[in-house]
């Protein structure tokens, strides 16, 4: 049962951008900010308090809170994937300090140890990713500011996505490359 609660939770999360446009559309943003707030509780609840993921959904359900109450509440659901760019900008940042950092433990989840060019180059990558959460979380908040439904809708829900697939098979690709070589 948890695995089919994760994976509609996920869905829900990843179609998010589309569900606020499609209600949006019938004139029904009065529920948004409880349903998007009630996700993330049952988030936290199905992966368990001790969880990093539930750590970041806690983060970003305490932020959406607060920009709630300093804003309205479309606002704040527009604001969503703002600041879930920040957590994971906050996150790739803080594991370059507090090593491993997130890439490096993934690729280890994946290749088993690393040697210490495979870490460097992890670390890079991890850089990398800093730099797309940076720019991607900074295009979301303008799509917010100029304050049209649709390019909001277009970018969140789909330009942003791709973005982050292009982003993971180009890098997949130079890891390919780069480990040939080695």
């Amino acid at each position: 049962m948890k695995p089919l609660l994760r994976a509609l939770i996920s869905l829900m999360l990843i179609a998010y951008p589309l569900l606020v446009w499609w209600l949006a559309q019938q004139g029904l943003t009065d529920g948004l900010l409880f349903l998007l707030l009630a996700v993330l509780l049952l988030q936290v609840v199905v992966q368990g308090v001790k969880a990093p993921k539930s750590w970041l959904s806690v983060a970003v359900l305490i932020v959406v809170t607060i920009t709630f109450l300093l804003t309205d509440q479309l606002t704040s659901v527009l604001l969503y994937p703002v600041w879930m760019n920040v957590a994971m900008l906050t996150v790739f940042s803080l594991s370059l300090w507090f090593k491993p950092a997130v890439i490096t433990r993934l690729a280890r989840l994946m290749e088993g140890e690393l040697s210490e060019k495979a870490v460097a180059y992890t670390e890079k990558v991890t850089v990398v990713w800093i730099g797309f959460f940076l720019i991607n979380g900074a295009v979301s908040l303008a799509t917010v500011l100029y304050g049209d439904m649709d390019i909001w809708s277009l970018y969140n829900g789909f330009i942003a996505y791709v973005l982050m697939g292009l982003l993971f098979a180009i890098e997949w690709s130079v890891r390919r490359v780069v480990k040939d070589r080695h």
